[in-house]
């Protein structure tokens, strides 16, 4: 093994250490967490699936355990600035220093296992996690369910937050598979939490004698312009006029049903509001900024079901508002699907290349929707002038897509905050 020291040199030499740059299947994985003793990385854990929503369900749901006064570990994938996102302790990013240990352990162990990128990533957060010792463990499922490397825990609540199509290449383009591969997390009678999902989820959970509480049918929420409320009449957990922050209330619903699983199991209450969800935000989430008295607003929409509840959450918030599109696609995303989706909130639109594993430039995203954008571009400021040309005090800016488009836009913007201790 080469020298390695800092985070920069770890992330280059997990990148290097399996031939391919994913291999779902959890014998490999497992094997090195058994090592580790990380097959049980907390007293209690959550898994959280879906092909929309997972993070906005992970870190609504951290923020009401964490205002409940318990220790949480948390994973979001990927990351938007710095490979620190993804691993998270009481709420604060992991330092540089506790994931280079992390990997050091994870590599002593493994011997001759080749492991991804995403393995060792995964495999650190564990470690990380009892190295602490919280009392709770939320992992967000990067991809699918079944054969994640996360799947080698056995979760306590599983959450599964939609079904739709993404990564076809991996999961394939049946919606019923996909719910199949998703449930593959949930385990034999407990409970699990449900969004806007297939009937084959439905059927895995029936099968597995595991309590189903789904949205829509058992978690109710009505909303209005500023707030929202929320009632779970099988929980009878009941929260009224929640405000509205950055989070769609639908994943923030989600997200008080488990804690209220997590807090039961663990002997804990509810806090009495739910108003510090109001509070929580996730970068590339509906995320605001004002821009040249412009309202900019950053999403990492990137298929066409986030792109439909991308829609319906700007007509929500802003009703009638013109908006112009700064969009950039990986390539083996259905960007037409994307388009259609947005045709009616979107006046105008602006192509930005996409960087790194499966980039797409904007002038072949143009011609793969078929557009006749305004522009295209490699630069993301010169997007975003031509965006504020575009428009008036009136108007907003939407740039979303890829979460390396999002990110370009959004780097003008923000200096990353530093780890965490």
């Amino acid at each position: 093994m080469p020298e390695v020291r800092t985070l920069e040199h770890w992330l280059d030499y997990i990148g290097s250490q399996h031939p391919a740059d994913m291999a779902l299947g959890l014998d490999r994985v497992a094997d090195v967490a058994r090592r580790l003793n990380l097959s049980n990385p907390a007293p209690f854990v959550v898994t959280i699936a879906g092909t929309n929503g997972k993070g906005s369900t992970t870190m609504a749901l951290e923020a009401l355990l964490l205002g409940s006064g318990l220790t949480v570990g948390s994973t979001l994938s990927p990351h938007m600035s710095r490979f620190n996102e993804r691993i998270r302790v009481n709420g604060v990013e992991a330092s540089d220093a506790a994931i280079c240990e992390a990997f050091a352990r994870v590599d002593e162990a493994r011997g001759e296992v080749p492991l991804t990128y995403f393995e060792f990533a995964a495999l650190a957060a564990l470690w990380c996690f009892r190295a602490v010792e919280v009392d709770v463990a939320l992992l967000e499922i990067g991809l699918g369910g079944r054969l994640d490397a996360f799947n080698l825990v056995d979760a306590d609540v599983a959450v599964v937050t939609s079904i739709g199509l993404d990564h076809a290449d991996y999961l394939g383009s049946d919606l019923e598979g996909i719910g199949r591969e998703k449930a593959g997390i949930f385990r034999t009678g407990k409970d699990v939490v449900l969004g806007d999902v297939t009937a084959s989820v439905h059927q895995a959970a029936r099968a597995l004698g595991c309590r189903a509480l789904t949205l829509g049918d058992g978690i109710r929420i009505s909303r209005g312009e500023r707030t929202w409320d929320y009632r779970c009449e099988l929980l009878d957990v009941a929260f009224r006029e929640i405000p509205l922050g950055p989070l769609a209330p639908e994943n923030c619903a989600l997200a008080i049903t488990a804690a209220t699983l997590v807090l039961e199991s663990l002997g804990r209450s509810m806090p009495s509001d739910a108003s510090a969800l109001a509070g929580v935000r996730l970068a590339g989430r509906m995320e605001t900024h004002s821009y040249g008295d412009r309202l900019l607003v950053l999403d990492v929409a990137h298929n066409p079901a986030a792109a439909q509840f991308l829609s319906a959450e700007l007509e929500a918030r802003w009703p009638g508002r013109r908006f112009v599109a700064i969009y950039g696609a990986l390539a083996d995303k259905d960007a037409a699907g994307v388009v259609s989706a947005m045709a009616g909130r979107v006046t105008d639109w602006l192509l930005i290349s996409s960087r790194g594993w499966r980039a797409q430039s904007a002038s072949a995203l143009a011609e793969k929707v078929g557009l006749e954008p305004r522009g295209e571009f490699e630069n993301a400021g010169a997007a975003l002038e031509t965006a504020v040309s575009l428009t008036g005090p009136e108007d907003g800016i939407l740039a979303f897509g890829s979460f390396s488009a999002v990110e370009q836009v959004r780097a003008l913007l923000i200096v990353p905050p530093s780890a965490g201790p």
